[in-house]
């Protein structure tokens, strides 16, 4: 496993590892076509922002992207490719998020998690500090935890 400097031209590949990702929960074809733009990473946002990819024998296996801000900031998007989950990918990019948000001075990360992947980021030491309503069709009552890590906690 390599991480490194995801470059603008791969906005589709990264795009496509997000959606992957998310329809892998089981999400319907008509939710997953409402969050489509909230998936897609943009060549610009990948210019802009620290984003990071990471590769397993030269193929894309997930990614993450920061938006940083005064003293914190949010994991914009972190994604693992299905066929990669459950091997340490995500935690690893995780913990490289962590690295470099530090050495850009954030304390903290905010994240706004999918419920499914809460777990996830419990395990990794995030903690919930709030919740948003995100009802979709068939789950009235779905939520989105709000977390935040410490750049200084160790994954």
């Amino acid at each position: 496993m390599h991480i490194r400097k995801a470059q603008p031209a791969e906005s589709d590949a990264l795009s496509a590892i997000a959606y992957a990702s998310k329809a892998h929960w089981g999400y319907t074809p008509a939710v997953l076509d409402s969050w489509r733009a909230d998936l897609t990473v943009s060549a610009d946002s990948i210019a802009r922002h620290p984003t990071f990819a990471c590769e397993v024998r030269g193929e894309l296996s997930g990614f993450y992207q920061l938006i940083l801000g005064e003293g914190e900031c949010i994991l914009e998007h972190l994604w693992v490719h299905p066929s990669f989950m459950g091997k340490g990918f995500g935690r690893s990019l995780l913990a490289h998020a962590v690295e470099h948000a530090a050495r850009c001075g954030a304390r903290q990360m905010m994240i706004d998690a999918d419920p499914n992947a809460e777990p996830f980021y419990l395990a990794c030491g995030a903690v919930r500090c709030g919740v948003i309503a995100a009802p979709i069709q068939g789950e009235p009552e779905r939520i989105r935890p709000q977390l935040r890590i410490s750049v200084a906690a160790t994954i």
